[in-house]
Order: C-alpha cells, then sequence, then structure tokens
C-alpha cells in the first residue's frame, strides 16, 4: 500500500466511524525501533514461527535463539516425548527468617512484629547477602539442579546406581533456567516424560512437593512445585527457550539428557 493509498483509506475509515482516524500512528514507534535495531536480521534457511513472548533486537541474538530452538526441535524428531511440565524455585535467604509477633492487640490493631533467626542477626545480614548472590548465580543454578537430578533419578526412576548408564535406562530430561520478568532470581523449568510406575499428576505433586523437597535444600520451602501434563511440545520448547540469548543459554546442556543422534 503506497502512500495515497493509505490517505484515501484513512478519509474512509474517518468517515464511516465519524471520528478522526490517524492511520500513520505508532510509526515513531515503529522507526525507532528499526534504528535501535539491526536493519536487517538474516533468517536461517530452516527458520520456523518464533514464540511470540521472544523480542530479537540483533541477528547475534536470532543466532543463538534460532540454533537452540532448532536443536530442541529435532530432539523432538529424535523421539523426545516430555509428559510433564513441572516449575520449581530454588530457597531464598529470606526463607529462614520466621515473623514473629511482638505485641498482642486487639484484632491485631497496630501489632508489631520482628523476625527472628537461628543465628544473631547480625551474622544473618552476611549469610543473607551470601545466599541472595549464589542464588544468581548460573554455577550455583547448575549445581543445585544436578542434585535434584539425582533425586529424581532415585525416587521416580528406580536407579539407584548413577554411574550404572550400562545397567539403566535413563530418561531424558530436559531442564530450563530462567529469571523470568524481574529478573531477580533464577527459577527452573522441567521437561519430564513418563514415570516408572506411570504416576499422575496427583501423585507427582505429591512426591515433589513432599519426598524430593526433603531430599533437595535447594528448593523453595513457600513456593509449590507446580506440575502441568504437556500438550503442545514444540510450543512449550519454544516458550521455554525465549530468554535465550548471547548472555545466556536457557537449556542446562550440562544436567539434561538429550538423545543421542546415531550414526
Amino acid at each position: 500500500m503506497n502512500y495515497n493509498q493509505k490517505i484515501e483509506l484513512q478519509y474512509e475509515l474517518s468517515k464511516s466511524l465519524e471520528k478522526d482516524i490517524d492511520i500513520f500512528a505508532g510509526d515513531e514507534t515503529y522507526y525507532y525501533l528499526r534504528t535501535y535495531n539491526d536493519n536487517v536480521i538474516k533468517l536461517n534457511r530452516n527458520h520456523i514461527p518464533l514464540n511470540p513472548n521472544v523480542l530479537i533486537k540483533t541477528q547475534e541474538q536470532y543466532n543463538f535463539y534460532i540454533e537452540t530452538l532448532l536443536y530442541l526441535i529435532e530432539q523432538v524428531n529424535l523421539g523426545f516425548n516430555p509428559f510433564w511440565f513441572i516449575t520449581f524455585h530454588y530457597q531464598h535467604p529470606s526463607e529462614k527468617l520466621k515473623q514473629r509477633k511482638e505485641t498482642c492487640n486487639e484484632y491485631g490493631w497496630k501489632d508489631r512484629v520482628g523476625f527472628t533467626s537461628k543465628r544473631p542477626m547480625w551474622n544473618e545480614v552476611s549469610y543473607y547477602k551470601h545466599w541472595e548472590h549464589r542464588r544468581n548465580l548460573e554455577e550455583q543454578v547448575l549445581e543445585d539442579t544436578a542434585k535434584i537430578k539425582n533425586t529424581i533419578h532415585k525416587i521416580l526412576y528406580g536407579i539407584k546406581r548413577l554411574n550404572r548408564t550400562d545397567k539403566y535406562n535413563f530418561p531424558n530430561l530436559f531442564f530450563f533456567h530462567e529469571k523470568g520478568k524481574t529478573k531477580l532470581q533464577y527459577h527452573t523449568h522441567l521437561l519430564l516424560p513418563k514415570t516408572k510406575d506411570d504416576l499422575n499428576q496427583d501423585d507427582l505433586t505429591d512426591i515433589f512437593n513432599t519426598s524430593v523437597r526433603n531430599r533437595c535444600k535447594s528448593l523453595s520451602t513457600w513456593k509449590t512445585i507446580d506440575i502441568r501434563p504437556v500438550s503442545n511440545k514444540q510450543g512449550l520448547i519454544g516458550y521455554l527457550n525465549k530468554e535465550t540469548d548471547p548472555n545466556h543459554i536457557s537449556f542446562d546442556f550440562f544436567n539434561s539428557n538429550p538423545i543421542t543422534k546415531k550414526v
């Protein structure tokens, strides 16, 4: 549509709707984004539609995102079949503090609330800062995830000796680490295939929030571990890959167990 056609369309819309219509509204924002982004992003020859939550600004960012996404789609084509979508959060140092009412007014009006901990409050400050920093380190998340993965192997799949890859059939567990919109602390998504005893959603929710949580002290004691069935594998993988960029790859290549392509 050329300029004259746009002017004609604007006139017809204003006339039919009986109000002024500015068909060029938003052009300034568009041109701003064009100047901020690369002028042209060259698409991969195997490009597929991206998740609507993804905002690509540079060629480098696109390359990281699409290559990781195509790798994950290839895993689905090779036979990766996730059945459960699980989300868990890590323990924050604030969870170590306990509220204590210092007054007992009628109906709680103007009650004063303090906090207690297992260690002196002066030491609590350094402990808090240490773990708040650690929870934002990818290395710490990978270490915690390894412990969680081993626990899942033992409880859900009956794998007692984790070094005996010749004896047990290890499941394809896919872990993804994100910081979300607030970018304050990592949380993890897990794509889990069917379990050994074909457990249902209620059983898995109970096991993760009791047995797994009790064995993995890094998991949050405040936030419930959420478990949902997978309905759209490729769509979900595109969603879980949305934070991948040159500075961070959401997919955990260290702890995940992908399918190896046969030569």
